[in-house]
């Protein structure tokens, strides 16, 4: 069977993803073990899931790379994760790099047709295509996108590709868009592992208004066809 350029990428990417999620279990099993204490210690616990340090952000930026080249991947799950092993601050660091790194590589694999026809598998996606091809600024648009964690990446790279925005730029977008949504992932799963229901409800009240930057796309597209 012949794979095309992009299932063989998607092949390796699960591949090193596979991998890599196993490097991380193995490294964290001494700290998943203290779960088992007849008294849990949640303070020893922290401690131990905060030990391995800069040895995890490692792996946990490959992986993030490596399922942002997959669609549909579960890379949320694995920025939450960044946040439990890594704490805030370096998590949020991580996501960034793995978000930045990994969208960019995506969005130099995009064949405009062919891309855009997988891409639009549901009006809804469809019209999220079209709102931002016809924004009255695009490049704030691809931002916005990057940044709401419901649009599907490859869609924006489609939107990106047809709108000929030059690597250079991409770079810049790219990254603006992966720092509000890498801080509330990183943030959070700080949240979950310390139990702060408080900063939990924070991190959760980010997400709802990234969400939330879609009307402003479709405002924008309005606005330009007015």
């Amino acid at each position: 069977m012949h794979l095309t350029k992009r299932q063989t990428i998607t092949l390796i990417s699960g591949v090193l993803g596979a991998l890599l999620l196993l490097i991380l279990i193995w490294q964290y099993v001494p700290a998943l073990r203290l779960l088992r204490w007849p008294e849990f210690d949640r303070a020893a616990f922290v401690r131990g899931m905060r030990a391995q340090g800069l040895v995890a952000a490692v792996p946990l930026v490959l992986l993030l790379m490596a399922l942002s080249l997959i669609p549909g991947a579960p890379v949320s799950v694995i920025a939450v994760i960044s946040g439990i092993c890594l704490g805030a601050p370096l998590g949020f660091a991580v996501n960034v790099v793995g978000f930045t790194v990994g969208n960019m590589a995506g969005s130099q694999l995009v064949d405009r047709v062919a891309d855009r026809r997988r891409s639009t598998r549901s009006p809804k996606q469809s019209r999220m295509l079209d709102d931002l091809l016809k924004m009255q600024h695009p490049r704030l648009g691809l931002v916005l996108a990057y940044a709401v964690p419901f649009i599907p990446n490859p869609l924006v790279h489609v939107a990106a590709a047809e709108l000929r925005i030059p690597r250079q730029q991409m770079v810049g977008l790219i990254l603006a868009g992966s720092l509000p949504t890498a801080f509330a992932y990183a943030f959070g799963g700080d949240a979950v592992l310390r139990f702060r229901p408080g900063r939990l409800t924070v991190a959760a009240l980010i997400i709802i208004a990234l969400a939330g930057l879609i009307w402003l796309i479709r405002r924008d597209r309005k606005q330009n066809r007015a």
